[in-house]
């Protein structure tokens, strides 16, 4: 009898190769589609350390999506708890931790349903499908988006995105994207065509350069989307979720303003802090549109699942239960108050942003900066236009401000 050898992997040296530093690891197997820097090894609160022991006052924050820092507690043992119980479920059957998730959202935002996804660029997604099938019967598809916007990496995403760099060699994109200045509703206007069904917006554009949407601009757009019967969908991937002390940005930045309270969008991107550090997307949309999608019509493998719906529960109970959005608002007061003492014997050219969401525009290269205050110990995320973001958790504390204003006095 012929015995049939296999080509089985040599497990043991494998073991070998796991125990080897992350970086060469990295250079040998992972796409290089990042700079990446650290090799990271563990976290706790607003701190990360390195494999060589070195801790870092991360205010970078995952990008704006480590909103309870690192490895808290709830996250931790709602995990734990929700892991033990049901970890995955198809989206072919109901389970209460997403539905608890979707009302607890349109409790927070309006009248209307969820659909869950995994990140920010799913949910542009889902929203920019939604107004492709609103629009199908009378042959609209066009999308106007701001320029220096940002809306994610996929097809679509990028297609949305206003930048250029983010297109290159990528083409041919996604048709039917029309890009106009942002904050400038007379060019929005210019750009509408018998094809128009939407307007996509940010409401502070995080990546193109920590750049808030003024108020007059979001109340003069709801109207000119309403007068001509577009949707309007709202980006609040990096900006929503309490960062700005409401849940969404659009409610800080009209908050009191008369009409305010009429600003709603049809359509909302939620990801990055709705998870606390956990995959999780979702796009909220208005009760009239929000049957558009059937069965069939779009969907998601992994969206939604009862440990990512768990974990979006925890966070929000941790958030509201120790009043961390107004917190976070006050820490981004001192660290901007601090910040801004430094303009006149610092590259420092302007602060600016909403919240917890801040940005220094620098009158130097930001990656370079951003290295160095890395090598001072403090995280933070390069943007477009020489600005470095300052993404801090929700919780940080007085004392963490502090520390960071310190280390950009000696880094730059």
């Amino acid at each position: 009898m012929s015995i049939i050898r296999m080509n089985v992997p040599d497990f043991g040296a494998m073991g070998a190769v796991v125990a080897e530093a992350a970086r060469p690891l990295y250079e040998r197997y992972v796409v290089p589609s990042y700079a990446r820097s650290l090799s990271v090894t563990r976290g706790a609160g607003s701190w990360i350390w390195d494999e060589d022991g070195k801790k870092y006052l991360d205010l970078g924050g995952g990008v704006a999506v480590n909103c309870l820092g690192h490895a808290h507690p709830r996250i931790v043992e709602t995990l734990q708890q929700q892991a033990s119980t049901l970890i995955h479920a198809s989206n072919l059957y109901h389970h209460r931790p997403q539905g608890q998730l979707a009302a607890r959202l349109v409790a927070l935002t309006g009248e209307g349903k969820v659909f869950f996804c995994n990140s920010g660029a799913e949910a542009n997604e889902a929203l920019i499908k939604l107004s492709r099938r609103f629009g199908h019967p009378e042959g609209r598809f066009e999308i106007i988006t701001a320029l220096n916007s940002f809306h994610g990496r996929t097809m679509a995403g990028i297609s949305a995105t206003g930048q250029a760099k983010v297109k290159e060699t990528f083409e041919p994109l996604l048709p039917g994207f029309t890009h106009v200045p942002y904050n400038d509703l007379a060019a929005i206007e210019s750009a509408l065509t018998p094809r128009t069904v939407a307007v996509l917006i940010e409401g502070i554009q995080g990546e193109g350069g920590v750049q808030p949407a003024r108020a007059d601009y979001l109340l003069g757009l709801r109207e000119l989307t309403r007068k001509h019967g577009l949707l309007l969908l709202w980006d609040g991937v990096q900006c929503g979720c309490f960062r700005t002390g409401h849940f969404h940005s659009y409610q800080t930045i009209l908050q009191g303003l008369p009409g305010g309270a009429d600003f709603l969008p049809d359509g909302i991107a939620m990801a990055k802090s709705l998870g606390g550090g956990f995959p999780i997307g979702a796009a909220w949309i208005r009760a009239p549109y929000a049957d558009l999608f059937q069965p069939g019509s779009h969907g998601s493998t992994f969206g939604g699942t009862p440990l990512a719906c768990a974990v979006a529960l925890a966070v929000l109970d941790e958030i509201e239960e120790k009043g961390l959005a107004s917190h976070v608002v006050a820490m981004g007061k001192r660290l901007t108050t601090g910040l801004e003492k430094w303009k006149a014997t610092k590259p420092i050219v302007e602060i600016r942003g909403v919240g917890g969401l801040i940005g220094m525009a620098l009158s130097e290269d930001a990656p370079a900066a951003c290295a160095r205050l890395r090598s001072a110990g403090l995280l933070t995320v390069p943007a477009t236009g020489n600005v470095l973001r300052f993404l801090p958790p929700f919780n940080v504390t007085p004392d963490e401000i502090d520390q960071a204003l310190a280390m950009v006095e000696k880094a730059l």
